[in-house]
Protein backbone atom coordinates (compact mmCIF):
# COMPACT_ATOMS: atom_id res chain seq x y z
CA UNK A 1 0.00 0.00 0.00
CA UNK A 2 2.53 2.42 0.61
CA UNK A 3 4.39 1.91 -2.95
CA UNK A 4 0.93 2.47 -4.29
CA UNK A 5 0.40 5.83 -2.70
CA UNK A 6 3.90 6.67 -3.50
CA UNK A 7 3.27 5.83 -7.27
CA UNK A 8 0.44 7.98 -7.15
CA UNK A 9 2.28 10.61 -5.98
CA UNK A 10 4.84 10.30 -8.30
CA UNK A 11 2.64 10.21 -11.22
CA UNK A 12 0.37 13.33 -9.80
CA UNK A 13 3.66 15.01 -9.27
CA UNK A 14 5.16 14.87 -12.65
CA UNK A 15 1.08 15.70 -14.44
CA UNK A 16 1.40 18.69 -11.75
CA UNK A 17 4.97 19.50 -13.44
CA UNK A 18 3.34 19.51 -17.21
CA UNK A 19 0.94 21.90 -16.46
CA UNK A 20 3.12 24.22 -14.96
CA UNK A 21 5.67 23.75 -17.84
CA UNK A 22 2.90 23.93 -20.39
CA UNK A 23 2.20 27.49 -18.75
CA UNK A 24 0.45 28.47 -21.92
CA UNK A 25 -2.44 25.67 -21.48
CA UNK A 26 -3.14 26.37 -17.92
CA UNK A 27 -2.83 30.59 -18.55
CA UNK A 28 -5.62 29.86 -21.79
CA UNK A 29 -7.48 27.97 -19.03
CA UNK A 30 -7.75 30.98 -16.17
CA UNK A 31 -7.63 33.27 -19.44
CA UNK A 32 -10.87 31.08 -20.46
CA UNK A 33 -12.68 31.48 -17.05
CA UNK A 34 -11.59 35.27 -16.78
CA UNK A 35 -13.81 35.93 -20.10
CA UNK A 36 -16.60 34.22 -18.81
CA UNK A 37 -16.53 36.24 -15.88
CA UNK A 38 -16.64 39.10 -18.14
CA UNK A 39 -19.33 37.74 -20.44
CA UNK A 40 -21.96 36.84 -17.56
CA UNK A 41 -21.41 40.25 -15.16
CA UNK A 42 -21.75 42.86 -18.97
CA UNK A 43 -24.68 40.30 -19.83
CA UNK A 44 -26.40 40.74 -16.17
CA UNK A 45 -26.13 44.40 -16.16
CA UNK A 46 -28.29 44.68 -18.89
CA UNK A 47 -31.43 42.94 -17.32
CA UNK A 48 -32.80 43.84 -13.49
CA UNK A 49 -31.65 40.58 -11.77
CA UNK A 50 -30.93 39.52 -8.21
CA UNK A 51 -27.09 38.78 -8.50
CA UNK A 52 -27.47 36.81 -5.08
CA UNK A 53 -29.57 34.34 -6.83
CA UNK A 54 -28.43 33.95 -9.98
CA UNK A 55 -24.71 34.39 -9.02
CA UNK A 56 -24.26 30.28 -7.87
CA UNK A 57 -26.03 29.19 -11.27
CA UNK A 58 -24.00 31.77 -13.54
CA UNK A 59 -20.74 30.24 -11.36
CA UNK A 60 -20.99 26.81 -11.49
CA UNK A 61 -22.40 26.69 -15.56
CA UNK A 62 -18.74 28.81 -16.16
CA UNK A 63 -16.85 26.38 -13.87
CA UNK A 64 -18.38 23.67 -16.10
CA UNK A 65 -16.97 25.12 -19.49
CA UNK A 66 -14.11 26.02 -18.27
CA UNK A 67 -13.51 22.68 -16.74
CA UNK A 68 -14.21 21.13 -20.21
CA UNK A 69 -11.29 22.30 -21.46
CA UNK A 70 -8.48 22.20 -18.90
CA UNK A 71 -10.11 18.39 -18.13
CA UNK A 72 -9.45 17.35 -21.47
CA UNK A 73 -5.28 17.46 -21.06
CA UNK A 74 -5.86 14.42 -18.33
CA UNK A 75 -4.68 11.63 -20.94
CA UNK A 76 -4.14 13.42 -23.81
CA UNK A 77 -0.53 14.71 -23.06
CA UNK A 78 1.04 11.15 -23.32
CA UNK A 79 -1.08 10.01 -26.09
CA UNK A 80 -0.02 13.36 -28.07
CA UNK A 81 3.41 12.26 -27.11
CA UNK A 82 3.11 8.31 -27.00
CA UNK A 83 4.26 7.74 -23.98
CA UNK A 84 0.91 6.50 -22.66
CA UNK A 85 1.80 2.96 -23.08
CA UNK A 86 5.03 2.95 -20.97
CA UNK A 87 3.11 4.80 -18.18
CA UNK A 88 1.19 2.14 -18.46
CA UNK A 89 3.49 -0.50 -17.93
CA UNK A 90 5.21 1.39 -15.52
CA UNK A 91 2.75 2.14 -12.89
CA UNK A 92 1.62 -1.23 -13.23
CA UNK A 93 -1.71 -0.66 -11.44
CA UNK A 94 -4.51 1.40 -13.84
CA UNK A 95 -5.60 2.45 -10.62
CA UNK A 96 -2.83 4.56 -10.07
CA UNK A 97 -3.08 6.66 -13.09
CA UNK A 98 -6.80 7.35 -12.73
CA UNK A 99 -6.21 8.42 -9.15
CA UNK A 100 -2.80 10.69 -9.68
CA UNK A 101 -4.95 12.33 -12.83
CA UNK A 102 -8.15 12.87 -10.95
CA UNK A 103 -5.79 14.52 -8.48
CA UNK A 104 -4.15 16.46 -10.72
CA UNK A 105 -7.40 17.89 -12.44
CA UNK A 106 -8.96 18.76 -8.95
CA UNK A 107 -5.56 20.82 -8.17
CA UNK A 108 -5.70 22.51 -11.58
CA UNK A 109 -10.22 23.09 -11.05
CA UNK A 110 -9.19 24.70 -7.34
CA UNK A 111 -7.13 26.81 -8.83
CA UNK A 112 -9.15 28.18 -11.50
CA UNK A 113 -11.91 28.47 -8.74
CA UNK A 114 -9.28 30.54 -6.89
CA UNK A 115 -8.90 32.74 -9.44
CA UNK A 116 -12.41 32.50 -11.19
CA UNK A 117 -14.79 33.33 -7.46
CA UNK A 118 -13.52 36.22 -6.66
CA UNK A 119 -13.43 37.91 -9.64
CA UNK A 120 -17.23 37.34 -9.98
CA UNK A 121 -18.06 38.28 -6.32
CA UNK A 122 -17.23 41.55 -7.56
CA UNK A 123 -17.97 41.72 -10.97
CA UNK A 124 -21.34 41.00 -10.08
CA UNK A 125 -21.34 42.67 -6.97
CA UNK A 126 -22.97 40.37 -4.96
CA UNK A 127 -23.72 40.96 -1.25
CA UNK A 128 -24.58 37.94 0.24
CA UNK A 129 -24.98 38.96 4.05
CA UNK A 130 -26.09 36.08 5.16
CA UNK A 131 -23.31 33.34 3.39
CA UNK A 132 -22.32 30.22 5.30
CA UNK A 133 -18.74 30.30 4.42
CA UNK A 134 -18.08 27.08 5.02
CA UNK A 135 -20.56 25.19 3.31
CA UNK A 136 -20.17 27.44 0.01
CA UNK A 137 -16.54 26.09 0.55
CA UNK A 138 -17.67 22.41 0.97
CA UNK A 139 -19.84 22.88 -1.86
CA UNK A 140 -17.20 24.09 -4.29
CA UNK A 141 -15.01 21.40 -3.35
CA UNK A 142 -17.44 18.59 -3.69
CA UNK A 143 -18.66 19.75 -6.93
CA UNK A 144 -15.12 20.30 -8.14
CA UNK A 145 -14.53 16.62 -6.97
CA UNK A 146 -16.95 15.20 -9.48
CA UNK A 147 -16.21 17.66 -12.03
CA UNK A 148 -12.74 15.90 -11.89
CA UNK A 149 -13.42 12.76 -11.20
CA UNK A 150 -15.61 12.53 -14.39
CA UNK A 151 -13.42 14.66 -16.62
CA UNK A 152 -10.55 12.14 -15.68
CA UNK A 153 -12.71 8.74 -16.59
CA UNK A 154 -13.96 10.07 -19.60
CA UNK A 155 -10.61 11.30 -20.80
CA UNK A 156 -9.75 7.98 -20.20
CA UNK A 157 -12.19 6.67 -22.21
CA UNK A 158 -11.84 8.85 -25.52
CA UNK A 159 -8.91 9.95 -25.61
CA UNK A 160 -7.52 7.31 -28.12
CA UNK A 161 -11.06 7.51 -29.73
CA UNK A 162 -11.17 9.53 -33.59
CA UNK A 163 -12.69 12.76 -32.32
CA UNK A 164 -11.89 12.86 -28.46
CA UNK A 165 -11.79 16.78 -28.00
CA UNK A 166 -15.66 16.68 -29.84
CA UNK A 167 -16.75 13.58 -27.84
CA UNK A 168 -15.75 14.16 -24.82
CA UNK A 169 -18.35 17.53 -23.67
CA UNK A 170 -21.08 15.53 -25.86
CA UNK A 171 -20.51 12.48 -23.08
CA UNK A 172 -19.50 14.38 -20.09
CA UNK A 173 -22.65 17.04 -19.87
CA UNK A 174 -25.10 14.12 -19.23
CA UNK A 175 -23.51 12.64 -16.83
CA UNK A 176 -22.84 15.94 -14.69
CA UNK A 177 -26.44 17.09 -14.87
CA UNK A 178 -27.21 15.93 -10.89
CA UNK A 179 -23.62 16.97 -10.02
CA UNK A 180 -24.45 20.27 -11.57
CA UNK A 181 -28.20 20.49 -9.75
CA UNK A 182 -26.93 19.80 -6.72
CA UNK A 183 -23.52 21.90 -6.80
CA UNK A 184 -25.50 24.87 -7.71
CA UNK A 185 -28.61 24.63 -5.05
CA UNK A 186 -25.66 24.30 -2.45
CA UNK A 187 -24.41 26.93 -3.33
CA UNK A 188 -27.56 28.82 -3.22
CA UNK A 189 -28.02 27.77 0.65
CA UNK A 190 -24.63 28.80 1.37
CA UNK A 191 -25.19 32.41 0.04
CA UNK A 192 -28.83 32.43 1.31
CA UNK A 193 -27.68 31.19 4.51
CA UNK A 194 -30.34 28.36 4.58
CA UNK A 195 -28.41 25.14 4.44
CA UNK A 196 -30.92 23.06 5.84
CA UNK A 197 -32.91 23.37 2.98
CA UNK A 198 -30.13 21.93 0.94
CA UNK A 199 -28.59 19.22 3.18
CA UNK A 200 -30.33 16.52 0.90
CA UNK A 201 -28.30 17.84 -2.28
CA UNK A 202 -25.41 17.12 -0.27
CA UNK A 203 -25.88 13.39 0.30
CA UNK A 204 -26.15 13.60 -3.56
CA UNK A 205 -22.90 15.32 -4.47
CA UNK A 206 -21.41 12.40 -1.64
CA UNK A 207 -22.98 9.80 -3.55
CA UNK A 208 -21.97 11.08 -6.78
CA UNK A 209 -18.66 11.51 -5.51
CA UNK A 210 -17.99 8.10 -4.42
CA UNK A 211 -19.71 5.85 -6.91
CA UNK A 212 -17.63 8.25 -9.56
CA UNK A 213 -14.06 7.93 -7.68
CA UNK A 214 -14.30 4.28 -6.57
CA UNK A 215 -16.18 2.77 -9.62
CA UNK A 216 -13.24 3.76 -11.92
CA UNK A 217 -10.69 3.35 -9.44
CA UNK A 218 -11.31 -0.55 -9.55
CA UNK A 219 -12.86 -0.89 -13.52
CA UNK A 220 -10.09 1.72 -14.89
CA UNK A 221 -8.33 -1.71 -16.30
CA UNK A 222 -11.31 -1.39 -18.92
CA UNK A 223 -12.13 2.52 -19.23
CA UNK A 224 -8.58 2.94 -20.86
CA UNK A 225 -9.93 0.22 -23.28
CA UNK A 226 -13.16 2.72 -23.75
Amino acid sequence: MPNFWGKVYLVYLKDLKDEIRSFHHLVGTLVFGVMLVFISSYALQLVESDTDRVFPAVLWVSVYFAATLALQRAFSKEHEKGSLDALLLASGDRGILFLAKFLCSLTVLLILEVVVIPLFWVFLGVSAPDLNMGFFFASLFLGSWGLAAIGTMLNGMTVQLPGARLLFPVLMFPLLIPLLMGAILCSQGAVSGEVQSTMGWVYVLLAFDFVFTITPLLLFDYVLEG
